[in-house]
């Protein structure tokens, strides 16, 4: 773990009030990580202050992070918080996402934050003129994109390039690693013997991560590769009409629909194959940087942040969009050649090291900081 030389007191803003494995398992860790390094961490969240902390956040309480309700809707809540920055005297106010955003910005008017800090994690446009007026103002004084791809977009909604910096999300180091999980406790539990290939989509079965697309690809790949089985990981208003579509398909047992699962990292050591089949707005997805973290081949779609860590013949494979025929012939060249697509996954692990490892994260945000710091005594 990165130790610090002086510690800063950081205040993390985050827009829910239950911890998810999207943005506000990425801020936590950060946090927790920052905490170890030696800052001063604390963090407020989005939910009502008479109501306990929903039961996800106990991890972090447990590890000493200082956690603290808001009622965000509520202006009256906008004072509350107004003192609470005045009594915490923040060297930092890091927010994450455009409810946290907005409600430190309309909290701390005619207050001189030394840096304030807003976290983008999508490429998707603002939400309202009001977002895209509140990240290019002036008082917003520094960006972090998690993907160059998310940089790109932020520019061409009009921010300054120059207060715009990319640090990628990072990974549980424990948790995801080439000896984690247990390859032949899933398939055992679901049937699916060693000789199967098994193609796995971890994520929430909506939209943007099409999903369907991943069922038609399944339906594709069998007719290459006859005993294979597709397995979809999450839930959402879509799992319906995957379970719809796979009928139509006459997809049978050969795709599994296993909803929301803590045993994620079983789930990727018993894949040959990972697989984000998404449309957009992604940013860069995690699953990516888990899966190749414990050395897992993987195809992904060639949108928003992907490319940058699924690098064609060298750390996996990637495919247009809504192209499941193009998805099922790579993932059946990758099961047809296990030596290299085991070497592009070694390969696909040492770059999520060097990108994304807590460390790297952990010390890539401080510089960040303190660069804000810096230039604003500068101006002073």
């Amino acid at each position: 773990m990165v130790r610090v030389m002086s510690a800063l007191r950081i205040l993390h803003v985050l827009s829910h009030g239950e911890v998810t494995r999207g943005g506000a398992f990425q801020a936590l860790w950060l946090a927790r990580a920052q905490r170890e390094a030696g800052h001063d961490v604390h963090v407020v969240f989005n939910a009502e202050p008479t109501e306990p902390p929903h039961a996800t956040f106990a991890p972090f309480a447990a590890a000493g992070i200082p956690l603290q309700p808001f009622a965000m809707a509520n202006v009256r809540e906008l004072l509350r918080f107004r003192r609470r920055l005045r009594e915490l005297r923040p060297d930092v106010v890091h927010v994450h996402r455009d409810t946290a955003l907005l409600f430190v910005w309309f909290a701390s008017v005619g207050m001189d934050l030394p840096a304030l800090v807003s976290q983008r994690g999508t490429t998707h446009a603002f939400t309202s003129p009001l977002v895209r007026r509140v990240h290019r103002s002036p008082r917003v004084h520094r960006i972090i994109a998690v993907a160059q791809a998310v940089k790109d977009a932020l520019v061409g909604f009009g921010v300054d390039a120059a207060k715009i910096d990319v640090v990628y999300g990072s990974f549980d180091v424990d948790r995801f690693g080439p000896s984690a999980g247990d390859r032949t406790r899933v398939r055992s539990e679901l049937g699916i013997d060693a000789s199967t290939l098994l193609v796995v989509q971890v994520g929430h079965l909506n939209r943007k991560k099409a999903p369907r697309t991943f069922v038609r690809s399944i339906a594709a790949l069998t007719k290459l590769v006859p005993k294979t089985v597709g397995i979809l990981v999450g839930k959402g208003k879509l799992r319906g009409p995957c379970e719809e579509l796979a009928a139509e398909l006459g997809l049978g047992d050969r795709l599994r629909l296993l909803g929301f699962r803590r045993d994620i990292q079983d789930i990727y050591a018993a894949a040959d194959v990972v697989v984000c089949s998404s449309t957009d707005s992604e940013g860069l997805t995690g699953v990516l940087r888990e899966a190749l973290a414990m050395e897992r081949p993987v195809v992904a779609t060639a949108v928003d942040g992907n490319p940058e860590l699924v690098r064609p013949g060298e750390t996996g494979s990637l495919v247009p969009p809504r192209d499941p025929d193009a998805m099922a012939h790579a993932i059946a060249e990758l099961a047809a050649d296990p030596e290299k697509a085991a070497a592009m996954a070694r390969a696909g692990r040492q770059l999520v090291l060097s990108l994304m490892h807590p460390d790297v994260r952990v010390a890539r945000t401080e510089a960040v900081y303190r660069a804000v710091l810096a230039a604003r005594r500068r101006d002073a």
